[in-house]
């Protein structure tokens, strides 16, 4: 396991950044897993001029997966390699086909892109803050697939408790501009853009089932998840990562997550707003929270 003294984020961050000097923007190279075809973040969505450059772009993902690794075994195992686009498709998997490879991958790739931007906003407290807590849950975690989901929830739970809006802003959008695909941002506007971000929760398994209707008033939208990983039964729902999947979509549009309704058994009303000064986008105290203590609902 990983020191708490350690910062995992900076260490994150700088080899992101060498893989972003390496890229070039219409290069003939890709670094892909030789096993799935897939490619990992941090070279998703990257290309490069010529194989050197690729071979050490895959040797630096490597090194950020390895880091990762330090305090969470499950992260996935890739195999980075550089692949020529004019080959065609790489890998015998496509990667869409394992569902828990999808689940783990997302959680690991937005748990990295959180600690770069802890390091990038100068979080250092909220950071260690971050590690401490997770790896006191760590010990007693019994599914190992639930380390990635302590990491997040910890995050969530020390970003809000120990900074400002502001921040919570900051980390947001850094984290979101780091994760370049496997989906871009929405040119259809605002509603195709929540749409494309909540589909992508339920694609990766984050969330069971989703729908999103435009609200009564016309002023925003109305999302409701099933089985969403972060439900938890304190008067709040952690809404981070739905946040970091907005504004990956949704890059040039504020928006503000409220009015978060839990209607049992694992499943919640959340109103997201556009045009309006963000907020919510950590966590969202539950309304009508008596029905987080109902008796028949299961969380």
């Amino acid at each position: 396991m990983i020191t708490v003294e350690t910062m995992v984020g900076t260490t994150l961050r700088d080899i992101s950044r060498h893989v972003d000097c390496l890229a070039a923007r219409d290069g003939p190279y890709t670094v892909v897993c030789g096993r799935t075809g897939c490619e990992p973040h941090p070279v998703s969505g990257l290309r490069f001029d010529d194989r050197d450059t690729a071979a050490e772009a895959a040797e630096a993902t490597a090194e950020y997966r390895a880091t990762l690794r330090q305090y969470d075994p499950q992260v996935p195992f890739y195999e980075p390699i550089v692949h020529d686009v004019e080959d065609g498709r790489a890998g015998l998997t496509a990667p869409g086909d394992d569902a828990r490879l999808r689940y783990l991958s997302f959680c690991h790739d937005v748990a990295g892109a959180i600690f770069e931007a802890f390091s990038d906003a100068d979080l250092r407290e909220v950071e260690s803050a971050a590690m401490e807590t997770y790896l006191t849950l760590a010990e007693v975690v019994d599914d190992r697939d639930d380390f990635c989901l302590t990491m997040l929830w910890s995050m969530t739970s020390e970003l809000a408790h120990r900074t400002e809006r502001a921040d919570h802003l900051a980390v947001v959008d850094a984290a979101a501009a780091s994760l370049r695909g496997p989906f871009g941002s929405a040119t259809d506007g605002p509603e195709s853009g929540v749409r494309a971000a909540v589909e992508h929760l339920e694609h990766v398994g984050f969330v069971g089932s989703q729908s999103v209707s435009p609200t009564a008033d016309g002023d925003g939208w109305t999302v409701t998840l099933d089985d969403y990983a972060l439900a938890e039964r304190t008067g709040r729902l952690p809404t981070l990562p739905i946040s970091i999947a907005l504004a990956h979509q949704l890059p040039e549009t504020p928006v503000r997550l409220a009015a978060a309704t839990p209607l049992g058994d694992r499943r919640w009303r959340l109103r997201v707003e556009p045009g309006a000064v963000p907020r919510g986008l950590v966590s969202v105290d539950a309304t009508d929270d008596h029905r987080l203590y109902d008796p028949d609902s299961v969380y």
